[in-house]
Parts: structure tokens; sequence; C-alpha cells
């Protein structure tokens, strides 16, 4: 009747059951497997055993610094894949040796979480005929535009895999069509990603080599164009993306064929946050001007250490971002303006439910926007600007910021002379460390006073 293994810090434990125990153990309603800090153990499974573990659900194996598989069998004959039709989640951390879940091969077909992480050794996921992980799934000969593989998994987590190039060997084919979370870090060789339409988080970071983002679209097969294309038809359930140490990225967004159709009207209409950081030769979001809608319920957006970009939107595209709530843009030395001209296009509103602005670390950064109109942030209420020498205005034109009463020149420090306009102003003309002063009231014949200017220091 066991249903759950739990061994932890068994430190002189080599095997979890030596030879075969079928005749011993009862193992068929076994559910739960969690081995961690057991650094003698060096083989998991008995390759018979597997035949017996048709409930495993869950399966976590960390730290075990001379395992080496995972499933073994004695022998030289080959024997057929090893099987786990109950299986939806593998977790596999810090496993020096770890060299194969099974040399002849694992079938999971009801896997939905798989998270891989520090193990370098890693030879192949599911066969043993790579000398390294160059692939995580390596699929031999033929196979159809219809055969769907892990069909069941929704979360796909890679950490740590220095000399991985794929995630799988077969570009047109059904793979993970309702993958919703992707998270890969620091796989440094890798170079192109398979991703499903119903991505709802992806995080991508420490990725140089990768140039290469493909959708498999369900009908017949096809597969998707080149780098975020075809946006409109993909991510309508993504919220979150962020983009980390892509080093040969250039652009975010690859539109081709971005005219509106009946069907989509918009791109990435569930996309709430968006990050990138550490981007160096990103410089710009898109290839050209988006024909369609974008960003509608974007609320959050941090750029960061992005040095090749001079702009981020012209006034026509940042109409588009209604919903953006905090803006961070820091450390990135190339930026001249926000919003570019827009061939003399003005926009009543721009970002009217702004609630906190960060300017940091920008040293070409001239002003937010040379357009003029009327920029009205009736919700402002925090603005953190450091670092910014060459901005002499914020605005050619004057900005509503009615709740705004402070900007923070520091993490504590703040300043204010009435208006954000003339703040930005005054440490243009006034650079380095500010001197305390107080707050000047002009009383009128009523005694009721109104402020002229305040200048406040913390």
């Amino acid at each position: 009747q066991m249903r759950e293994l739990i061994l932890i810090e068994l430190y002189k434990l080599e095997y979890v059951w030596a030879g075969n125990p079928i005749g011993n153990f009862g193992l068929e309603n076994l559910q739960l497997i969690h081995i961690k800090s057991c650094p003698c153990l060096t083989d998991l499974f008995y390759y018979d055993v597997t035949k017996k573990l048709h409930k495993l659900n869950e399966l976590k194996i960390e730290a075990c610094g001379k395992l080496k598989e995972l499933v073994y069998s004695l022998g030289e004959t080959q024997k057929p894949p090893a099987k786990f039709p109950s299986l939806t989640k593998v977790e596999l951390k810090s496993l020096s040796r770890l060299q194969f879940f099974y040399i002849y091969g694992v079938e999971l077909p009801s896997l939905k979480s798989l998270t891989i992480e520090k193990c370098p050794q890693l030879k192949s996921f599911t066969n043993g005929h790579c000398m390294e992980l160059k692939m995580l799934f390596n699929i031999d000969g033929k196979i159809s535009h219809s055969t769907e593989l892990l069909q069941q998994l929704d979360e796909l987590i890679l950490n740590d895999l220095p000399n991985l190039t794929q995630i799988i060997n077969k570009e047109i084919v059904k793979f993970n069509q309702d993958l919703k979370i992707l998270q890969v870090k620091n796989c440094e060789s890798l170079e192109w990603l398979p991703i499903s339409q119903v991505l709802k988080n992806m995080e991508i970071t420490d990725c140089m080599a990768l140039h290469k983002i493909m959708i498999i679209h369900e009908e017949e097969g096809r597969r998707g164009k080149t780098t975020f294309a075809q946006l409109k038809d993909v991510f309508n359930k993504l919220k979150k993306l962020t983009l980390e140490k892509c080093e040969l990225l250039a652009e975010v967004f690859i539109l081709e064929g971005d005219k509106p159709n009946h069907d989509n009207q918009e791109m990435l209409p569930q996309l709430r946050v968006l990050a990138m950081s550490n981007l160096s030769k990103l410089t710009c979001f898109w290839n050209k001007e988006p024909q369609v809608p974008f960003f509608l319920n974007l609320v959050s957006l941090f750029i960061i250490h992005c040095h090749c970009l001079k702009s981020l939107f012209s006034l026509s595209q940042a109409k588009n971002l209604d919903k953006l709530k905090i803006f961070r843009l820091c450390n990135c030395e190339k930026v001249e303006e926000v919003i570019s001209s827009d061939k003399g296009e003005k926009v009543a509103t721009i970002f009217p439910k702004m609630k906190c602005l960060v300017l940091k670390d920008l040293p070409n950064l001239v002003n937010f926007s040379q357009e003029g109109g009327c920029f009205n942030w009736p919700n402002l209420q925090t603005v953190r600007v450091n670092n910014i020498p060459s901005m002499k205005t914020f605005l050619r034109d004057d900005l509503n910021t009615p709740l705004l009463k402070s900007v923070y020149i520091t993490f504590v420090k703040k300043l204010w002379l009435g208006n954000l306009k003339k703040t930005i102003s005054y440490m243009h003309n006034n650079p380095g460390p500010f001197k305390p002063c107080f707050k000047a009231i002009n009383f009128d014949k009523n005694g009721s006073g109104s402020n002229k200017f305040m200048f406040l220091m913390m």
C-alpha cells in the first residue's frame, strides 16, 4: 500500500533497492518519490521495477552527486523504452553526474511539468545517441506533421544547461501545444525554441546564441516564421514576457504581413508585464510600424541595460499604452527620447493611467518627447530621476500631474519646484548635490496661503 517514498540526507545510501525487488515489494500504488541529498546513490530504478510504477505521479531528485542514470538494466541486450504512464511532474536538480534518464529512452505520455537544473553531464533525456546534451528530445527517423509530442506538458523549466542547442530535433511537429509556462535560463548555446500559441508566461535569460523562436501552427503542422513572427496569430494569452541577456537580439518583434483581419484585431492582447534587460544589441521593438493595435493591456514596462536603443515609441504607437501604470527606463546609454517624432501628429492623451515613472542613468536622454500636445497624467504619484544630465526640459508643453508633489533624486531625497517641468529644468541647471531649503508660501489678505515653490530634502 506504499504511496510515497521520501529519502532525505541519507549520506551512505547506495541503492534504493538492491537487485530486482519485484518479488519482495508491492509498488503498484506508489505515487510520489522524493530523493534529496543522498550523495552515494548511484542508481535508482531497476528496469523491471518501472513496469510496476504505473501510478507514479511525481518524481523529484536533487543533490545526488553520484547518480548517473535513473533507470538501469543488467546485461547488454537493448530493451524497449521505460514507460511511466501516469508521471506528470519531473524535477531533476543539482545532479552533477547524471547522464541519462534511461539509456534506451523513456516514455512520459502524461508529463505536465519538467524541471532540469544544474545537470552538466546530462547527455540525453530520451536516448543515448548524443555525446553531450545538445537537444532535450531526440527523435529518430521521419515523423508525421500530425504527431503530437508531450501534449500534456504545460510547464517547462530549463536552467544551467550550457551545451543545450535544441529542445527537440524536429522543427515541423506538434510539440508541447498546451505549454503555458516557459522558463529558460543560462542556456548559452541554445539556438532556437519551439513554443505553443497558448503561452501565458515566458522568461528567457542568459541565452546568448538564441536567434529564433518558432511557433508550430496547428493546421498542417506548418511552422511559424522566425523571431516572434505572426504575433497577431500567437501569444493571445501571454501575460508576462521577460527577455534578459540575449546578446544577439536586435529586434524583439519581426512583423511580416501584420494587417488586421476578422480573427485578429490586435497583438499581444493579454500582455501585462514586459521586462527587457541586458540586450546589448537591441535597437528597436519592431522592424516596422505595426498596423494593428498592440500592448492594449500592458501595465508594467521595464527596460534596463539596452545600450543600443535610441527611442522607444513613436507618438502614434504610444497611444496604445492607455493602461500603462509603471514605467522604468534605466542604464540605456543611447536613448535620446522616450517618444519620438511622428510627422506632426498630436495625441490628446498619452499614458493616462501612469502612476510611477523611473528614469535613471540615461546620459543622452534629452527629453521625454519633443512633440507638443497635452500630456495629462492625473494618477502620477511617484517620479524617480537620477543621472540624466542632458535633459533640459521634460516636455516642450506643460504636463498635468495633480497628484505629484515631489521628485525623488535619490532613494530618499526629494526635490520639488511646483511642477515636474520646472523641477527637471532646475536639476539640469544645478548639477551636483542640493542644499536643504524650506517651502515658500505666499499669503493673501484673507490669510490663506498658496505654495509658490517647494524644495524638499530628506
